[in-house]
């Protein structure tokens, strides 16, 4: 009688426990299917009491089915394990977006116009179009007085026409060949009497018997000439150590017919005969000069060039070409 009781509110209790889930076929994803109820839920799966007796080894929550997980979803025991467990179906998943959906309502937004165009004229109103017209004047000025003093014209002249005409008028100057200032001879009347003694001017380096020319630019044309075709130096003029220093003012004021790539008349039958410490050098042209040595080309060696240092000189002499040392 005893036992009866027991069993009786065993039965009792089982079917009052809310959601307790009793003797279900637990599937799995494999295929297998165990028949009995579930005793144990945690966080690594779930215990079965199989209905042959005994129980069933801990099955992960992973290896159970959709359907299954579903079922034991029911059971607020076992709910909290079993939900993240759960795939959504595509009915639900579908109810969720339409939940969660947002309704996107387009508003017009307010455009900004986009300037007028505007003209070469109107650009130039602009602080950087005031400020290109600015550099572009100084520019322009500073073009016109270079391209006078080189083309030799008035510099107020060109600098007016290139303001007057900004870039064409410089171009217009640059195109015109040179102003050379030609000296024109001055009228005398034939009738008059000669120019006055001091007017006249006489070449320093003209031999004696050479005429005068009067103070006229065909004077001064013909002295020019005249000091270009005198000799640098005298056939027979020695000068040595001790009487000269030989340095390189020495040699550019005494001799600087010899510095020429084309002797004049007077000069291009000298030769210079520079006697050295070592050496003794017969030069026909001085090519370069320092201010401690001078490159001279020499008579023999079919032009060759030789060093010479200004402290190695001991005598320098001015000869004919043909004449022998």
């Amino acid at each position: 009688m005893r036992c009866v009781y027991l069993a009786a509110v065993l039965f009792v209790f089982s079917v009052s426990l809310p959601g307790q889930v009793r003797a279900m076929e637990f599937r799995l994803t494999n295929g297998d299917t165990h028949s009995g109820e579930a005793v144990n839920f945690d966080d690594l799966g779930l215990t079965i009491r199989i209905d042959i007796g005994g129980f069933a080894s801990r099955i992960g929550w992973g290896k159970l089915s959709q359907e299954t997980l579903r079922e034991l979803a029911k059971d607020p025991k076992a709910v909290s394990f079993v939900d993240p467990f759960i795939e959504p179906t595509p009915e639900e998943l579908e109810r969720v977006k339409a939940q969660t959906r947002k309704v996107i309502v387009l508003k017009d937004v307010e455009r900004i116009e986009n300037p007028p165009k505007e003209g070469f004229v109107a650009s130039m109103s602009t602080p950087v179009g005031i400020a290109f017209a600015i550099a572009f004047f100084i520019v322009n000025l500073y073009a016109a007085y270079e391209i006078a003093v080189f083309r030799k014209r008035p510099i107020v002249l060109v600098c007016g026409l290139s303001v007057i005409l900004p870039g064409i008028g410089p171009i217009l100057i640059l195109s015109l060949p040179s102003r050379e200032e030609i000296l024109e001879p001055e009228y005398t009347d034939p009738g008059s009497s000669p120019a006055p003694a001091e007017a006249l001017v006489t070449n320093p380096l003209a031999s004696p018997g050479a005429p005068r020319s009067a103070a006229s630019g065909l004077g001064i044309a013909a002295s020019q000439k005249a000091a270009t075709s005198t000799p640098t130096g005298v056939d027979g003029s020695v000068f040595k150590r001790g009487d000269t220093t030989f340095n390189r003012r020495f040699f550019e004021t005494k001799f600087p017919g010899f510095f020429r790539v084309v002797p004049s008349e007077a000069d291009k039958d000298l030769v210079l005969v520079i006697r050295a410490a070592k050496n003794e050098y017969v030069a026909k042209r001085i090519s370069r000069i320092t201010a401690n040595e001078m490159h001279v080309q020499t008579q023999r060696g079919g032009g060759s060039e030789a060093t010479i240092a200004f402290s190695d000189v001991i005598e320098v002499r001015v000869r004919h070409k043909d004449a022998k040392a």
